[in-house]
């Protein structure tokens, strides 16, 4: 609930919602998948094939997929994680991590090589066949107030009581849709409100105000992030994060703005749009409102130091060592190792980027702040995932260890 240069993240567990602004071992050789929507043509590569792999990328990486584990040890056998092809028969559900998960519980902290040792033990590495587009995400931290006060009155909605949504997982004539969010009115489900009709007020008798913002552009953008941490006026942070939307579907307000002539294409960035937007308040709403999708918000208590908000498989985001991905391409929990001309690292598959289509776009989260905000803004470009999916579990040995490149 993508967050991305720029998305909006999906702060529910196992449920899609990040959207894209639209800015600018041993040998397993099943048929690749077809590439197409919701799907990543994946082939076994050796792990020598991963630029800047050895102990130290190991051993930055490990951290978050443990995390992962946490979260993955208290789902059903087969809790799906997502994945298509390969990579769903070969982690597409909780069970088939759990041989994986049990051995990195047992790798030393401190211990690079044997980080290292571990990854090429119990996984593959699956380079994508197409390039990617690599863009990043963060956690803003804006002033604001639980209750209303002078100069604090934008509104960050809770989950509407008259919100229904609906998961068509399992019925055969949903035509591809898994989920659908709307409203009853008189007895029939009718799409929910739109941006316009809640900013104009449709909800403020149906949704509790979870805080008040200063300025609406700021409260715009912790949507697209899909969480935020507020300073309170007397100095205590609290943090926001995803409680689902209206289902409606995402305008790239980036795109538009270039379309109108607002912005340059070589120019859309989270500091672009919002300046744009502040610089002109006599159309600053009516930019926004193209964008139908809203973003409700929940409290959320004991996010650990140094940590973002909890991502779509319900841990805390690692900066640097979380990526949002599409889910129906790549399982949530998989370790995916990133490569383009700036920079190398692994990565694990936290948050849901539902603005991508298979493996064509992934967003790198880069923090809370400032200083993440502008790593965000800043990344931008083509580049190569690797997904790392488990060996069948009688292949893997934690005292036969392939030798380092190795695929068989």
């Amino acid at each position: 609930m993508p967050r991305p240069a720029i998305g909006l993240t999906a702060r529910l567990f196992i449920v899609p919602a990040i959207l894209s602004l639209g800015l600018a071992g041993c040998a397993i050789k099943p048929a690749a998948t077809t590439g197409g929507p919701g799907t990543a043509s994946l082939r076994p590569v050796a792990f020598s094939a991963l630029p800047g792999w050895g102990p130290a990328t190991a051993a930055a990486g490990l951290p978050a997929f443990v995390r992962s584990c946490r979260a993955i040890a208290v789902m059903p056998e087969d809790q799906s994680l997502g994945g298509d092809g390969v990579a769903g028969s070969l982690g597409g559900k909780a069970g088939l991590w759990r041989g994986v998960c049990a051995a990195a519980r047992a790798v030393p902290p401190d211990d690079a090589a044997a980080a290292q040792n571990f990854f090429q033990t119990y996984f593959v590495p699956y380079q994508v066949a197409h390039p990617t587009r690599i863009s990043g995400y963060y956690e803003p931290v804006y002033a604001g107030s639980e209750v209303k006060l002078p100069g604090y009155d934008v509104p960050l909605y809770a989950k509407p009581r008259d919100l229904v949504a609906a998961n068509l997982a399992g019925f055969h004539d949903s035509t591809g849709k898994q989920r659908i969010v709307g409203r009853l009115r008189y007895g029939k489900l009718v799409p929910y409100y739109s941006r316009a009709r809640i900013e104009a007020g449709a909800i403020r008798h149906q949704a509790h105000v979870v805080a008040w913002l200063r300025d609406p552009v700021d409260a715009y953008m912790a949507e697209v992030q899909g969480a935020a941490r507020l300073r309170l006026p007397d100095g205590t942070l609290i943090d926001l994060g995803f409680d689902g939307t209206n289902g409606r579907a995402y305008t790239p307000i980036g795109k538009l703005m270039v379309k109108q002539g607002d912005l340059a294409a070589n120019d859309v960035s989270i500091q672009s749009i919002s300046a744009w937007l502040r610089a002109h308040p006599a159309q600053a709403q009516g930019v926004m409102n193209a964008n139908r999708n809203y973003v409700f918000f929940k409290r959320l208590h004991d996010v650990p130091d140094g940590l973002g908000a909890p991502g779509a498989l319900g841990v805390p985001l690692t900066p640097e060592g979380s990526i949002a991905v599409d889910q129906k391409a790549i399982p949530l929990g998989a370790p995916v190792f990133v490569a383009t001309t700036t920079l190398d690292r692994l990565t694990t598959a936290q948050d849901i980027d539902v603005g991508a289509k298979g493996a064509t776009a992934a967003q790198i989260f880069f923090g809370i702040g400032r200083n993440a905000a502008q790593m965000a803004g800043s990344t931008d470009a083509a580049g190569t995932l690797f997904v790392l999916l488990p060996r069948p579990i009688q292949q893997s040995s934690p005292t036969t260890a392939p030798a380092t490149g190795a695929t068989s």
